[in-house]
């Protein structure tokens, strides 16, 4: 790692501790306390069930961008790719980590690295224009004036990963680096060439955003149980469904560890408008980081799993 890339990273590390830090001192502890022990157990495990479906949902949306690219994989195989990938996002510090391990689990998979990383790379993309369309949509029914940043964000997310997917469908690969004849070359000419394939399949793609729509529901439906556990009745269906796209948006921002306090401090904000003090939004945030969190320690025994049967030398 080179000495700009540690600086970068101390400087996100640096940010998330003094957010988490100001919420720390900011949070009534003994009404956290209190929300914990009064919550309903039967919408927490409703969340859970949530969680698991979205994990359904993200392979089915990702299997139709594969099948669009002519690479084949079973659905046990990205089943077990997406919960390894969702452990790995939860327990490094940077979502990329889950994306690198999916590439390297279905990419042995397929024998095609450079398909499956545009295959991830869509993925990720149409997720993200799904989770902007969703908060917009939603934003019709929202009126509070002080969210005006939130839906220009959304506006940027939906501009940006349009621009991007347009550009990994009718992009090219420069001249001077085409002239190449290195891996480098090799692997950017074949992902390149990956993108241009999915711009001949306009179908599988529309199903796959449509998927990727359906994924925001089910994160969604994951707060909204959280909510109605914790008794936060005031949040409502379609205030969830701009608050919680909005929260992943913010979390988005390369500014911190895995979104890290930038999360916790957009619960507290966006709730505050609907009379959701800084302890039950804190709450319910904390909440559904440890319910992923510990949803995702399966994808860890499946990892385990894996180097036990391959060896070491494949994990």
């Amino acid at each position: 790692m080179s000495k700009k890339t540690n600086w970068k990273f101390v400087l996100r590390l640096v940010i998330s501790l003094l957010l988490f830090s100001w919420l720390l001192y900011s949070v009534e502890w003994c009404q956290v306390w209190n929300a914990i022990l009064r919550i309903n157990v039967s919408w927490l495990l409703l969340a859970a069930g949530w969680v698991v479906t979205a994990v359904a949902v993200s392979v089915v949306k990702w299997r139709l961008i594969l099948q669009s690219q002519g690479l084949q994989a079973s659905w046990g195989e990205l089943w077990r790719a997406y919960w390894i990938g969702l452990f790995f996002n939860n327990f490094l510090p940077s979502s990329i980590g889950g994306d690198t391990m999916r590439i390297v689990q279905i990419g042995k998979t397929t024998g095609d690295a450079a398909g499956v990383t545009a295959s991830v790379v869509m993925e990720r993309l149409l997720a993200t224009i799904a989770l902007s369309l969703v908060g917009l949509a939603a934003s019709i029914h929202v009126f509070e004036t002080s969210f005006i940043k939130v839906r220009m964000l959304f506006g940027v997310l939906l501009a940006g990963s349009l621009f991007l997917a347009g550009l990994l469908m009718w992009g090219k690969v420069p001249g001077w680096l085409a002239r190449k004849n290195g891996k480098l070359a090799a692997f950017l000419h074949g992902f390149m060439k990956h993108g241009q394939q999915l711009r001949k399949q306009p179908m599988p793609l529309l199903g796959s955003l449509l998927w990727s729509v359906v994924f925001q529901m089910t994160n969604v439906a994951v707060n909204y149980s959280i909510f109605q556990g914790l008794g936060l009745w005031e949040v409502n269906l379609w205030r969830s469904m701009f608050i919680i796209p909005a929260t992943a948006a913010v979390a988005m921002l390369p500014i911190a560890i895995n979104g890290y306090g930038l999360r916790e401090g957009a619960y507290v904000f966006l709730l505050a408008p609907y009379g959701v003090n800084q302890a039950a939004a804190f709450t319910a945030s904390i909440l559904f980081a440890f319910l992923v969190s510990l949803c995702s320690l399966w994808g860890g025994v499946l990892w385990l799993g894996t180097c036990n049967k391959g060896g070491e030398t494949s994990c």
